[in-house]
């Protein structure tokens, strides 16, 4: 027996004929299989839909450029926007898992998370403090609207 592409926990296949014998001689019954499908260390499924979390540098958060994303069917380049914030998702059209009746199949939607870098060095260090120097709050527009909503909550 194959089991179809686009199964999920809690789907039944039956099998007719490979149940018990029949009473009295009579045909054998149907054998009915539920499916429990194993989670994946890096995808989650929700729906004919694959959602995978990826890090991805504070360089390449703010500068763009491309990485490389596993999918279902291997991996994949995606272009990585300049000035992408942490918790943005990015949809891969039909990389997700197929339809069971053939209709098509679901995205894949990639998570991308910024990672803070850990163990710097004493030079690195000083890199970051020139930048956060000769940064104006412009280029971190999210908490300067934080910080504008935390003001006028304040001024009432």
């Amino acid at each position: 027996m194959t089991v179809p592409a686009g199964v999920d926990t809690g789907s039944r296949l039956r099998v007719q004929g490979e149940g018990d014998t029949g009473t009295r001689g009579g045909p054998s019954g149907d054998l009915y299989i539920y499916i429990n499908v194993k989670e994946h260390p890096i995808f989650q499924r929700h729906g004919y839909d694959i959602i995978c979390e990826v890090p991805i540098s504070f360089p390449l958060a703010t500068l763009g450029g491309e990485i490389e994303v596993p999918t279902l069917t291997g991996n994949v380049m995606m272009r990585i926007p300049e000035g992408t914030q942490s918790g943005r998702v990015f949809r891969l059209g039909s990389k997700g898992v197929k339809n069971l009746r053939g209709y098509g199949t679901g995205d894949q939607l990639v998570k991308v998370i910024m990672e803070t870098p850990t163990h710097l060095t004493s030079e690195q260090k000083k890199f970051l403090k020139e930048f956060e120097r000769v940064c104006s709050p412009s280029v971190n527009p999210i908490s300067q609207s934080f910080m504008d909503k935390v003001k006028k909550i304040f001024k009432k």
